[in-house]
């Protein structure tokens, strides 16, 4: 790719983030102490004790998925992301079919998370559940529309306060125990539920998934993207695993059986006092903001770049001065917007997180095994000179796959025939658009 063309795909884009900017807009988008209560507790309920383990299994896996965009990041440093990739390595249409995804999973990702503040927050506060979700989702969109850097500015206060409060909570909790560890290894688990617990440990780390598409904003990405890839992974799975495990010993040290959210609120009430509540509906509140802001953000500039290569309308690549392309932004709020209120009139806000969480981390995971094969596709050409590339790319594309379809066993069919009937709505729009085209031509 020349850098023309580089330079032309992030035509209108000014590059304002720096390193530490793009780290903690990635870290806050994986919402350290609502991914504990909402994707921990859930992997918890999987698999019990195991789900530690579970977490660092994920983690695992998003790390090497991460090294696949690591090199990927280091070679394509425009707009767009995941479809940049795809399309530059495999081929146009295998491009926007993975844009297409990523904004399926970017949208249900930011969504499920203004899900999770609700079922933290509203039975304190004791107020309409619809009402909250709306008013989460206003205050994200609005710092959305009011452009990067104030997005950005935010996420960086706002994060390192959290991360701090979630090490304090997990020494905390450990102390309560007299530092008695159990031991996970000792849990057995069904092959079929401890892979679902896996991609609910995976979600949390996913968080990194939101800097590839902003990369056409970063200030020296070839340097920046591909360390904030690695640095967001490590912390935030490695976090996450330390606090559901701290969370898990008390339970057992305390012989309770309850793992709802709420239970955990509680037991930190009665651990801390009231003042806990103060704390998780602040951590809550923050959560949601910062998860839905960060993937708002990233499936906006994957729209952008799905306009500027021509797949949707010109008017997604309008960029306005200091605030981005604000078409493709509207488009991703209302996205979100109608991601979540079906859903949660038919279903319920429960159910609505679990099908927003595992509808949109099987598309993430589909996302990065096309990243996984373009990788593999490039670097074979010369795979005595890039053999480590080719082994994170079969590694990679191998686990995710595994993963993927032995949690299938243990999802409900609906779950996937929503993740199916997305991707047919692709392939359909792209061929009607060819045919579209062809008839033009004529």
């Amino acid at each position: 790719m020349s850098k023309q063309e580089e330079s032309r795909a992030s035509e209108g884009l000014k590059r304002e983030i720096g390193l530490l900017d793009l780290v903690f807009v990635s870290f806050g988008g994986q919402s350290p102490f609502l991914s504990i209560l909402s994707y921990g507790i859930y992997a918890f309920v999987l698999a019990k004790g195991f789900a530690p383990i579970a977490i660092v299994l994920g983690t695992l896996i998003v790390l090497i998925n991460g090294l696949v965009i690591y090199q990927l990041s280091s070679r394509f440093t425009k707009a767009g992301g995941y479809m940049t990739y795809a399309y530059y390595t495999l081929s146009h249409t295998l491009g926007f079919q993975t844009g297409w995804l990523y904004v399926f999973h970017a949208v249900l990702y930011g969504s499920a998370y203004v899900v999770a503040t609700s079922l933290v927050v509203v039975p304190l506060l004791h107020i309409d559940p619809i009402l909250f979700v709306t008013v989460i989702l206003a205050i994200s969109s609005v710092l959305l529309v009011l452009g990067v850097r104030p997005t950005t500015k935010y996420a960086v206060f706002a994060s390192t306060l959290e991360a701090g409060m979630m090490a304090f909570l997990a020494i905390g909790l450990l102390d309560r125990t007299g530092w008695h560890l159990y031991n996970p290894l000792e849990i057995t688990v069904p092959p079929g539920v401890l892979a679902q617990a896996v991609i609910f440990g995976a979600a949390i780390p996913t968080g990194y998934g939101s800097i590839a598409p902003i990369s056409g904003e970063v200030k020296d990405p070839k340097r920046n993207v591909p360390l904030a890839i690695i640095i967001v992974v490590l912390l935030g799975g490695g976090l996450a695993a330390f606090d559901t495990y701290a969370i898990a010993d008390y339970l057992y040290f305390k012989g309770l059986t309850n793992s709802s959210n709420m239970s955990v609120v509680d037991l930190l009430t009665a651990e801390y006092g009231t003042f806990t509540q103060v704390v998780a509906i602040f951590a809550a509140l923050n959560d949601g903001i910062l998860a839905t802001m960060a993937f708002m953000l990233a499936a906006s500039r994957t729209i952008y770049a799905l306009s500027y290569y021509g797949f949707f309308p010109e008017k997604f690549k309008t960029v306005k001065p200091g605030k981005g392309p604000i078409n493709a932004v509207i488009a991703s709020i209302a996205a979100s917007a109608v991601s979540i209120y079906p859903l949660a009139f038919a279903v319920g806000l429960d159910n609505t997180f679990a099908v927003l969480g595992y509808v949109s981390m099987l598309a993430g995971l589909m996302v990065h095994v096309v990243s996984n094969l373009g990788l593999l596709r490039i670097s074979a050409r010369r795979w005595r000179k890039r053999l480590v590339q080719v082994i994170i790319a079969v590694v990679g594309t191998v686990l995710t796959l595994v993963i993927s379809v032995v949690s299938i066993s243990s999802t409900p069919s609906s779950y996937i025939i929503a993740f199916l009937l997305w991707m047919l709505a692709g392939y359909f729009y792209i061929e009607a658009r060819s045919m579209s085209e062809g008839e033009k031509e004529e």
